[in-house]
């Protein structure tokens, strides 16, 4: 794929030798840039060419926090690498890298970097539902304490008025989806309550949805 036709103000020549080349020798610093492009910059053939060839060095920065995380995850959106229109092997397997990178994210991220990697998902495939589901179902201590922050955040927020949830993902009605979700992990957070009476955060979260319904 010839992309020597990459922006000059964007890029030195350099930096389009290093996306056409080997792509385990390209600098991190490349590959956080190529990520956080604006979509008309190269061309839909080009953005699936190079995205596909640095999926692996792109979702390790994700992981690591190293690029901004929902401006990176957009470049597998409609208007850039389109994930839906890759090969089905190669877009199950980038769909269970993603996975894993959420459940990570769930287990380990602060919620507020969490947020950010949900809003660079949703703009996947226009739909937040999937992503939402995978947290749902995460199993384990350190999944269900992410699950706890993340309603008790979610559900701060809808009392306090926020509406702009997402960073990089526009949906029409941010706050119905955040709001439906956040309604639907009561029965999740007051069973954690429960279980774990000394945790202020799943007692925090309890109080909030009830004000919230």
């Amino acid at each position: 794929m010839d992309i020597s036709n990459g922006c000059g103000l964007c890029y030195a020549k350099q930096d389009l030798v290093d996306l056409a080349g080997d792509v385990d020798a390209a600098p991190d610093d490349v590959v956080a840039l190529l990520a956080g492009e604006v979509s008309d910059h190269w061309s839909p053939e080009q953005w699936q060419w190079l995205i596909r060839r640095f999926t692996p060095r792109l979702l390790a920065l994700v992981r690591e926090r190293k690029v901004d995380v929902d401006r990176a995850l957009r470049v597998y959106g409609p208007f850039y690498a389109h994930l839906a229109t890759w090969p089905d092997d190669e877009r199950r397997a980038v769909e269970e890298a993603l996975h894993a990178a959420l459940i990570d994210a769930l287990e380990h991220w602060p919620t507020y970097d969490l947020v950010k990697m949900l809003g660079g998902l949703g703009s996947v495939y226009d739909d937040l539902g999937p992503w939402l589901a995978q947290v749902d179902t995460a199993s384990g201590p350190a999944a269900r304490g992410g699950v706890i922050r993340l309603a008790f955040q979610w559900a701060d927020d809808l009392i306090c008025g926020e509406n702009d949830f997402f960073g990089w993902w526009y949906p029409d009605d941010p706050a119905s989806l955040v709001r439906e979700w956040t309604l639907n992990a009561r029965a999740t957070v007051e069973q954690f309550s429960q279980e774990h009476p000394n945790c202020k955060n799943a007692r925090d979260a309890v109080r909030a949805i009830d004000y919230l319904d």
